[in-house]
């Protein structure tokens, strides 16, 4: 049995990509924080294909699958403009962190903060000032698990995701990195 690995996504990993999101998206579609559902889709097509091509793509790989993959850009929803982060920066100097995923059989084991460590490493070596992310209210795993990596509560915004297909509210949250 092959030990886990984190390493940025090759176009060859695309294909096995689109399909473990796809598969990640029927399983939030049962989680109580999506009464309505998820609508699939996200991320798109596009968004991971550019991800992969700028190396902002990072997947877990065990046993030659991947069991785990994030998605690191500066790419965010306009009500990010709208709220007081603890820097003032470009939008260039900050990255967002989307669409962090991790196959059911292997949550609860530590994966989702291998990559959330992974992406904190990668954007210290971009010189970038800061992490942004989101997190739907209800969704109260993820918002424990940025926290232990110093993510600070910046405040709670409605906006409106295609594969959720109503606006909801979401909590921002923040990282300084210098």
């Amino acid at each position: 049995m092959e030990r886990m690995k984190i390493r940025e996504a090759v176009l060859g990993d695309y294909t096995e990509l689109m399909d473990f999101y796809a598969y990640m998206c029927i399983v939030l579609n049962g989680e109580d924080f999506l009464p309505h559902g998820n609508k699939g889709g996200f991320p798109s097509a596009e968004m991971v294909s550019d991800a992969i091509k700028d190396q902002n793509l990072f997947v877990e790989i065990e046993d030659d699958k991947i069991v785990g993959a994030i998605i690191m850009n500066h790419e965010c929803d306009e009500a990010y403009h709208t709220v007081s982060w603890g820097i003032d920066a470009p939008d260039d100097q900050v990255v967002i962190l989307h669409a962090l995923r991790i196959l059911p059989k292997y949550s609860g084991q530590g994966y989702a903060k291998k990559l959330i460590q992974y992406s904190i490493e990668k954007a210290k070596e971009r010189n970038l000032k800061a992490i942004h992310l989101d997190v739907i209210e209800g969704n109260d795993i993820p918002l424990r698990m940025y926290g232990s990596f110093g993510f600070q509560y910046v405040d709670t915004v409605e906006m409106c995701y295609e594969d959720i297909g109503e606006a909801r509210k979401f909590r921002l949250m923040e990282l300084l990195l210098r």
